[in-house]
């Protein structure tokens, strides 16, 4: 092996390290900024994927925009947001089945509620969390 060639090696992976570093930083302070904003009541896009039998049988990612009002679906691509359901509430939680874990993150956890409308599914990564159950409780 040449010197040259471990120095690149070195390198690439300290540069993978930064960027990796970089990412994270980020990525925390933009679910810091989404936090201070719920609690000051303010209206925060929490990033999830929902599945919701009016929009068809896919998950669909997207947020679910919290904080004054009635709970606010804005899909990632595509159509405008729309209103979630008045009325909707929460039936349960799980953990993705193993089918799920194939359009979903595994460390996901899953929203069940209930609507006029039939069940609505939210899934949403366990950081994000506690401000999903709290918009649905307010909402």
């Amino acid at each position: 092996m040449s010197s040259a060639w471990h120095n690149a090696r070195v390198f690439e992976l300290t540069m993978c390290v930064v960027a990796a570093a970089l990412v994270g930083w980020l990525m925390r302070r933009k679910r810091q900024r989404r936090s201070t904003a719920v609690a000051a009541g303010e209206q925060a896009g929490v990033p999830c994927m929902l599945k919701w039998p009016a929009h068809g049988s896919r998950w669909r990612a997207g947020r679910v925009l919290i904080g004054a009002g009635p709970l606010v679906w804005k899909p990632s691509f595509g159509k405008q947001e729309a209103a979630l359901p008045a009325g909707l509430r929460r039936t349960g939680m799980r953990s993705p089945s193993l089918r799920e874990a194939v359009s979903l993150n595994p460390r996901s956890r899953i929203v069940e509620c209930e609507s006029s409308y039939g069940e609505i599914l939210i899934a949403v990564m366990p950081e994000e969390l506690d401000h999903v159950i709290k918009g649905l409780e307010s909402a």
